[in-house]
């Protein structure tokens, strides 16, 4: 049973607190959530109910969340949306991808800026030609954190995809079916697009809408068009280091920004305040 929120109607992520961090990291899995937390400084669950489990905590001094989203894009739209309802206004996807570029190599690092949709979540939201593009700043500030941390990274075109099987109808046995989507990877590979995932560009449309900044990077558990798989998958710990590096620069950013910003607006009514005197 889904709890009920005065004046939000129902919520799935179980929330036991009124407001959770500006800043969130979400990814698919429960277990990287935990993985994140286990990162920070300070950690405690604030929600786990119908496979979300939400985190909140300290990284150097920045109140930071984690929220696990699922798989796909309508169980991202819940958790983002939930987020936003309750204070958040920041949000990174820390994620897995397959490369489908050819120089990606599994355990690279991409830093999505935009991606080309067939997200059937974002479709409900918007015309098919609005585009999903991540958040310049955060895109910036995961680069940095990439090159400071000294980690093989990409930063382009993703493609989302609102299935895992369908793009891959050779993974579902020795006789599948012929889909709409199997030539897809070949297309966007050609194109120049990097990889794909199932949930970046329904974070970006519908953030774009509901008034928060989006960003995803994801590391490529393996090269799909090159068929490179390894035996044991990539970890994830860089890309959850490179995330909570780029939230912490671009807190400080608008940190400062918001000083400078009050800093001016007094000086300009005490300016007023002294014209008024001397008039």
């Amino acid at each position: 049973m889904e709890r009920e929120m005065s004046g939000q109607g129902k919520t799935h992520l179980g929330l036991m607190t009124a407001k959770v961090p500006q800043t969130m990291l979400i990814a698919g899995d429960p277990a990287r959530v935990r993985e994140m937390g286990s990162m920070w400084d300070q950690c405690e669950t604030i929600g786990e109910n119908r496979g979300y489990l939400c985190l909140r905590g300290s990284y150097r001094g920045m109140e930071i969340g984690a929220c696990s989203t699922g798989i796909g894009g309508p169980s991202c739209e819940v958790a983002i949306v939930e987020l936003m309802q309750h204070g958040a206004r920041n949000i990174i996807r820390v994620g897995t991808c397959g490369g489908i570029a050819p120089r990606v190599e599994p355990g690279d690092l991409i830093v999505l800026s935009a991606c080309v949709r067939y997200s059937g979540a974002a479709d409900a939201y918007v015309p098919p030609n609005y585009p999903a593009v991540a958040d310049w700043e955060y895109v910036s500030a995961l680069v940095a954190a990439c090159r400071a941390r000294g980690l093989r990274h990409h930063v382009g075109l993703g493609v989302t995809v609102d299935t895992f099987y369908a793009t891959k109808p050779w993974l579902i046995g020795p006789d599948p079916p012929k889909t709409e989507t199997c030539g897809i990877i070949a297309k966007w590979s050609q194109l120049g697009v990097l990889a794909m995932e199932m949930e970046a560009a329904t974070l970006m449309v519908v953030g774009s809408l509901i008034g928060l900044r989006t960003a995803a990077i994801c590391t490529a558990g393996s090269n799909v068009v090159r068929n490179v798989r390894p035996e044991r998958p990539p970890g994830d710990a860089n890309a959850i280091a490179a995330a909570m590096d780029a939230a912490l620069a671009v807190a400080t950013v608008l940190s400062s920004e918001t000083q400078r910003g009050a800093k001016q607006g007094n000086d300009e009514r005490f300016g007023a305040q002294g014209d008024a005197r001397h008039g």
